[in-house]
Order: structure tokens, then sequence, then C-alpha cells
């Protein structure tokens, strides 16, 4: 984004349609990939998959706990040192086959761990689970330094993000060390999506996440002002909206806002990525409220209408209106100069969204339609 020629948005609903969208209703579910051995081929190869081959996916889908049990008894599995599978073992491994086979379905989530929790990547489930034969499995391209699953029951994943387990809040410690190969981790929802993305949606909400990035002791009135200006000027542009505020700042740490999903979150999210850009530019953009342009200056941001012909009585109104979007303008300035102090940054998510939201330039007109 540059100066050069301000950017046209044509409606501020399409920053937040730009926006990732994650399915409230759906489960997410954590897949081990033994220990972390099959990270890379599960997500290279985009998709994710359980053993205990003694138990076929058929079987797995259609027999009684009890005709499973007396399958392993039959074929008396053993561990990699060839010492016999504990009998009590039976009953965990065929709850996770269930699990698998059976409760896993298409939109769910799964997140798979690498070596040592290390790593963690994000997928969402694309269809139901299959089992591959033992000739196909032995057809698979194998590639230097890549550990191939043998895994023959798996599902199809589209993986959408990775991210580190130092980036991610503690509260998901207790779940890595959840050692069952699958398991079910909806009560984390909110910490994953945290930390995999910084600006989302999901059901009537848009999650805003601040980045906060000093390693120091973070001053606590910068910090508190930054957070009470943010919250405020969202309050100046939706008064009868109630923001929600989450951190999780131990010095370096995050800040999160939730929002209703409405066009004023649109204009303040348009409103932060102006103001905190490194570069000057303006934006011509189109809400019900009529037409503005948001300029990016020395001192902060402003806002100016576009100004049509209009009637006194929809003049009176626009101006009631434009006094709501000064004020939160102000605020947003006002939250500006602590985030300097306690090097908070922007959603990197919600510049891209408003990047995409832009018509091409080739279609740029001077005022926006």
């Amino acid at each position: 984004m540059d100066n050069d020629r301000p950017l046209q948005i044509s409606d501020v609903n399409d920053i937040l349609t730009a926006l990732p969208t994650i399915n409230e209703n759906a489960t997410f579910w954590m897949i081990r990939a033994n220990k972390g051995e099959y990270y890379t081929d599960f997500v290279m190869n985009q998709y994710v998959g359980i053993g205990y081959d003694e138990i076929s996916l058929k079987d797995a889908q259609t027999k009684t706990n009890e005709q499973m049990t007396q399958i392993f008894h039959e074929k008396k599995p053993k561990d990699k040192d060839e010492h016999p599978i504990p009998s009590g073992t039976y009953t965990s491994w065929i709850g996770q086959l269930r699990r698998f086979a059976n409760e896993i379905k298409p939109g769910d989530y799964v997140l798979v761990p690498g070596i040592s929790s290390d790593r963690f990547s994000l997928g969402v489930v694309l269809g139901q689970p299959f089992e591959i034969t033992s000739d196909e499995l032995n057809h698979v391209e194998e590639i230097k330094n890549r550990k191939f699953s043998p895994y023959k029951k798996r599902i199809k994943v589209q993986f959408l993000r990775s991210f580190n387990r130092s980036e991610a809040d503690p509260a998901l410690y207790k779940m890595i060390y959840t050692q069952t190969t699958v398991s079910k981790i909806d009560k984390y929802i909110p910490y994953i999506l945290r930390a995999v993305f910084d600006a989302y949606i999901s059901g009537k909400k848009v999650y805003l996440t601040f980045p906060v990035t000093q390693k120091e002791d973070i001053e606590a009135l910068p910090y508190t002002e930054f957070t009470y200006n943010l919250t405020a000027s969202y309050s100046a542009i939706a008064p009868e909206e109630k923001p929600i505020i989450k951190n999780n700042v131990q010095s370096a740490g995050v800040v999160q806002l939730i929002l209703a999903l409405s066009a004023p979150t649109g204009i303040f999210g348009l409103t932060l990525v102006v103001l905190r850009s490194k570069l000057g530019f303006t934006i011509d953009v189109n809400f019900s409220e009529g037409k503005f342009r948001f300029i990016k200056e020395a001192n902060g941001v402003v806002a100016q209408r576009i100004k049509n012909e209009e009637t006194d009585r929809v003049i009176k109104e626009q101006n009631a209106k434009d006094d709501h979007l000064e004020k939160m303008i102000k605020l947003a300035n006002q939250a500006n100069v602590p985030m300097d102090d306690i090097k908070a940054k922007i959603s990197s998510e919600l510049i891209e969204a408003t990047k995409k939201a832009a018509t091409p330039d080739d279609d740029n007109q001077d005022n926006p339609k």
C-alpha cells in the first residue's frame, strides 16, 4: 500500500469477509503422529492416520467393543521390541479407533504435534476416513530424510497454518501432555486459534489479536492506556456493542479484542490498519453512513466525508454519525502512542484482509463507487 493513489474499498464488509472464518460448531481433535515421527509426512501429504492394523477400518466402524477386543486377543499384537502388548491396553486402543473411524467429521479441525510437541499444524478435515491397501502403501514414493507413516487408516486434511509451542498460550501445555493418539480438544479452541490466526471470524464475532513483543517488564500506565483507548474507540462507533478484551501478557504476549461481526467492526479494523501503517496512504471506502476518505498523517489518522448533494435533514443525521466516527478516531490515535511503548503490533491477518478488500488499481476511480 502506498500513497500514490488511494485504495478503493466498495464495501467495508469485504474486509471482514476476507478474514479467515472458523466454524464455531466444528469439533477440534488432536491426532499424534507417533510422537511426531510422521508429522512431516502428515503435513506434506495432507492427511492424518492411525495404526492398530489388527483392526480394519470397516471393523472399527461396525463391530462392537467386545468383538474388537476378541480380535486383539486372537492376533496378540506386540510392541516394537516384540513384547506382547498388555491386554488392558486394548480398551484404550478401541476408544481411539472408534473416535478416528466414527466421530471425526468433514469440517472438523485437526491439530497435529511434531517431535517433542515443539511445533503444531492445524488443518480442516476434508472427507470421511478411508483405508489403503498394503500394496498401495508399498508403492508410496519415498523422499530422502522423510519418515513415512505406515498407517493404512487415513483421513484427508487441508493443513492451514503451523505454530511453535513457544508462541502459544501456556494453557495449551496441559493438552500437550495428553498422550492418547486421538483426543478431543474443544476446551482449548480459543488458545489454538489465537496461536494460529491473529484475526479471524467465528460465529458472529471477530477476534483481533495484538501481539506485544516487548521482552522486558511492561509498564502499567502505557499498557492500560492502550487497552482502554482500544476498547473505548470501538465503543465510540458501536455504543450498543460490548467489546470483550482478553490478555496473556507476561512481558511478551498478546492482547485479544472480541467484537461483533458488523460494519462498525470493519471500520474500526480499517482505522487501525491505516493508523499503524509505516507508510502514509489514503483509503476511500463506502459504508452505511456514506463515503469516507481515511488519511494517514504524521500525527495519526483522520476521516473526511466525501460530500454529495444532500438535504438538510440528511446532513444533520450524517453530522451526528460523524461525531461518533470522529470520537472513535480520536481514541484510536490515543491508543497508538502506548502501542509503540509496549511494542504492540497490528494483526497481519487484518492488514491482508484490507488489501484483499481493495479494488484492483486498474479499476480505481477518483471516488469509491
